[in-house]
């Protein structure tokens, strides 16, 4: 067994679950005696700290963070095998010495995260497991709007055991009064509201993500990807393809949606749309227009 290990990914509960697992492997652990953190800032005490004897004798863990593996890793050839080191990193470029160097030496995992099957089974398992019955449809409206962090459904899952008695059904009312939703599923609403000619709440429900700090940016790109998608399924549909959600990867729910609502739009004016969006963009770039007046025009553009 490997007492080094190089774990990286976006799925950081899986992650911390598995670091956690480790730590459990010591009586005792005290910051600074035989627990000791590294980052990029203080990386040059790595030698020291694996070199130095503490009160535990050698036994230690060394936990590496955020250093993107610009350290000498030769460092950790041949150390004590009561010394544990844990390299954690956002992500990997596996074609770089250090990477390589590791993997020699090193547990290399990837935590990814479910995808939306295996997430749609998870909250069905988890349910079942709480003594609360829900569709395969509401899970899969659950999944959508809570998104693929699996902390994050892990959290809204907590929230329904709580809220409802053993034996219970979960609804999607139910849903969408306990859960919290993802900004992706809030701009979803937004859009929803758009396509039903709703342009005042749509304008209203956009200044409430504002006032929750939202990135105006980071809407704008979001709610652009959205109208990509509402063109590309428009597009497919009257090419007469099957499995659309499919070649396009979204979200059964999402496509479901997104399918009925580009049913109110040609594709000349979804192309227009995508200009405008392409317009504002570079309008903005060049400090000609601000992102939400840009975004406020298309809205009403939208809805009108």
């Amino acid at each position: 067994m490997s007492n080094i290990y190089l774990f990286y990914g976006e799925e950081k509960y899986d992650l911390e679950q598995r670091v956690e697992k480790i730590k459990k492997d010591f009586t005792n652990l005290e910051v600074g005696l035989n627990l000791f953190y590294i980052n990029k800032e203080n990386i040059d005490e790595l030698e020291s700290v694996l070199q130095g004897v503490t009160f535990f004798g050698t036994q230690k863990l060394i936990i590496i963070k955020d250093t993107n593996l610009k350290f000498n890793v030769e460092l950790l050839n041949g150390i004590d095998e009561e010394i544990i080191v844990i390299i954690i990193e956002d992500s990997v470029d596996k074609r770089i010495t250090e990477y390589k160097k590791l993997s020699k030496m090193a547990e290399c995992v990837e935590f990814k995260h479910m995808d939306q099957k295996q997430m749609v089974e998870y909250i069905l398992t988890i349910l079942k497991k709480c003594s609360l019955n829900i569709s395969l449809e509401n899970a899969q409206y659950m999944q959508s709007i809570c998104g693929e962090d699996k902390a994050n459904v892990i959290n809204e899952l907590q929230k329904l055991s709580i809220y409802l008695n053993q034996g219970n059904t979960v609804t999607k009312e139910t849903i969408d009064l306990v859960c919290s939703k993802t900004l992706n599923a809030k701009i979803f609403d937004v859009l929803s509201l758009i396509v039903n000619k709703k342009t005042k709440q749509s304008l209203v429900k956009l200044d409430e993500l504002l006032q929750q700090k939202e990135p105006i940016v980071k809407i704008y790109i979001m709610l652009y990807k959205q109208i990509k998608q509402m063109y590309m399924i428009k597009y497919l549909k009257q090419k007469g393809e099957s499995d659309i959600a499919k070649k396009l990867s979204i979200h059964p729910f999402v496509y479901k949606n997104l399918s009925k609502s580009c049913d109110y739009y040609t594709l000349k004016k979804l192309k227009s749309i995508i200009y405008d969006f392409d317009e504002y963009d570079e309008k903005t770039k060049l400090g000609e227009m601000d992102f939400e007046i840009g975004l406020k025009k298309i809205i009403c553009k939208m809805a009108s």
